[in-house]
């Protein structure tokens, strides 16, 4: 697709009326993407709230996503403009669940009410568990955090912001896993080597000093990284490669039922 084509598909999408807005963008800085054969970067960052300056209308608290195209070299200077956690002045254009940058107008913008709001972001969130102690919300994925030791092993324990009692359920998923660490890490990495080790020995170049990667090497060699814990049951837990997969991690997915769904290189 040529750059025209790419801009005006891109350009349908909004409505014809430029508003001139203040912002309040979220924790998150500038990402982008783009398709296989597309020339273009479609540039974005969330915003947590923003007030129309051409109306007396009080500030709208809520999360949108504001876009852009831009090439390779305007995509590392919006990353330098656009900061997280700040409030920019800006004219855009409406979508239905989206917002179109236009122009940016000042990248330090002062507003007392967006100010304000900004001020509440910032302020930490905490979810206290009665075995797993306190975690807190990273605000930039919605996800609550605590650093843990399982198993033996030091890590990061997940699970996501969402509705109280799918939060609780995704705890006792957590405990399930913390009742019988010992356990559950041996049937894990038992079931990770079983998938993986043909894998493994695969990814063995002349260079390296081995000439077969044993079961009991693969599990010896992998290390805990992070724990994530779903309200269903379901988990899944990263480690370190301990180099069997050129610094690859590994990802195993299951259920406290006692089965596993996958076992999966990636990075």
């Amino acid at each position: 697709m040529s750059k025209n084509k790419e801009i005006k598909a891109f350009d349908r999408r909004f409505k014809d009326e430029i508003f001139e807005v203040a912002a309040v963008t979220s924790s998150l800085g500038v990402g982008a993407g783009k398709g296989g054969k597309e020339e273009l970067w479609r540039a974005s960052i969330n915003l947590i709230a923003w007030k129309d300056l051409n109306s007396n209308e009080p500030g709208v608290k809520e999360e949108i996503n504001l876009s852009w195209l831009t090439d390779n070299e305007g995509l590392k200077e919006w990353q330098k403009t656009i900061k997280e956690n700040s409030i920019i002045k800006l004219k855009l254009r409406k979508g239905e669940k989206s917002f179109m940058l236009v122009e940016l107008m000042d990248a330090n913008y002062k507003d007392k009410e967006l100010q304000d709001i900004l001020a509440e972001e910032l302020k930490p969130v905490f979810y206290e568990d009665e075995i797993l102690g306190k975690f807190q919300l990273d605000k930039g994925i919605k996800t609550f955090q605590n650093d843990i030791i399982w198993a033996g092993e030091e890590g990061r324990l997940y699970f996501d912001l969402d509705e109280e009692k799918r939060m609780k359920d995704s705890l006792k998923t957590a405990h399930e896993l913390f009742k019988n660490q010992k356990d559950w890490s041996d049937r894990i990495r038992a079931y990770a080597a079983s998938e993986l080790l043909e894998l493994a020995n695969d990814w063995i170049d002349e260079e390296d000093e081995i000439d077969e990667v044993t079961e009991e090497m693969f599990i010896k060699s992998i290390e805990l990284d992070t724990i994530s814990v779903y309200p269903e049951g379901e988990f899944e837990i990263f480690f370190f490669d301990g180099d069997l997969f050129a610094g690859h991690c590994i990802i195993v997915s299951g259920n406290i039922n006692g089965s596993f769904e996958s076992a999966d290189i990636a990075g």
